[in-house]
């Protein structure tokens, strides 16, 4: 118990390292070319060394034992992560929605557009480069459309569409405007309606893989050690194996199977 607690913590600290790579993914380092960090093989990686460690520690039963500690600690690690990325990117989208309402609405009250963006990104930060730029003399287009890539910013790349043609044949942004701010409004009610409906989806997935920790529970309550017997004995061990891999399988496929639907909308 005492070994399976230490390969917890050992795990803990290398995923969680300020140094690692996955720890960057909300701050990515300034390039050119940004590059797309998955984090699942830094997960991997961690979980390989907690358990060579753990056979460097205790032999094969260290390596079993090391590899669930990472196992585990890695899959909250990657569980926390996804919902980070949900929350941020369904944030984003709002403040899209937000963004291009105002736009149309300081447009309908006589601003040009290019005063109404700047207005609009002195308090929308996903306007802010496009405002940044047409204040130093450059093209919101390109900016806009650069900014569409990032996660949630999808309805740039029509704002910078409608823009460009406003542009080209000096028609008003006004309607254009309207209509896809009405657009993205209906997305965003569409996405919580769709994430409430998965929510039960994904609880269901991460309860089944408590299960485990359930039936310990419950051998403990009838005079068992099942503990002892799933850390002390090579059937153990391999019931142990088996059985977390198959717990985690199950909420990774429960939380892939939720994604897919979500995308679907």
């Amino acid at each position: 118990m005492s070994e399976l607690c230490a390969l917890l913590v050992t795990g803990t600290m290398l995923l969680w390292w300020p140094g690692a790579s996955w720890h960057r993914l909300r701050r990515p380092a300034p390039s050119r070319r940004p590059r797309v960090f998955r984090p699942v093989p830094a997960l991997i990686a961690a979980v390989l060394v907690v358990a060579l460690t753990g056979g460097l520690i205790d032999g094969g039963r260290g390596v079993v034992l090391g590899s669930v500690a990472g196992a585990v600690t890695a899959m909250v690690v990657w569980t926390v992560t996804l919902e980070r990325t949900r929350a941020e990117r369904d944030r984003v989208q709002n403040e899209v929605a937000r963004g291009c309402s105002e736009l149309a609405g300081l447009l309908r009250a006589g601003h040009s557009p290019g005063r109404a963006l700047v207005l609009v990104g002195e308090s929308t930060t996903v306007f802010a480069e496009a405002a940044a730029h047409l204040r130093v003399g450059g093209h919101p287009v390109e900016a806009l459309r650069r900014a569409s890539s990032r996660p949630g910013c999808d309805g740039l790349a029509a704002l910078a569409a409608a823009w460009q043609i406003a542009e080209r044949t000096g028609a008003s942004m006004t309607t254009s405007l309207d209509d896809l701010s009405d657009n993205l409004n209906a997305e965003r009610e569409l996405g919580r309606t769709v994430t409430t409906e998965l929510a039960a989806t994904r609880l269901t997935g991460r309860l089944l893989a408590l299960l485990p920790a359930v039936g310990l529970a419950l051998g403990y309550v009838v005079g068992g050690d099942p503990l002892e017997y799933l850390t002390g004995s090579e059937p153990g061990l391999a019931c142990l194996a088996v059985g977390m891999a198959l717990a985690l399988m199950g909420v990774v496929w429960s939380e892939k199977l939720a994604d897919r639907a979500g995308r679907l909308r």
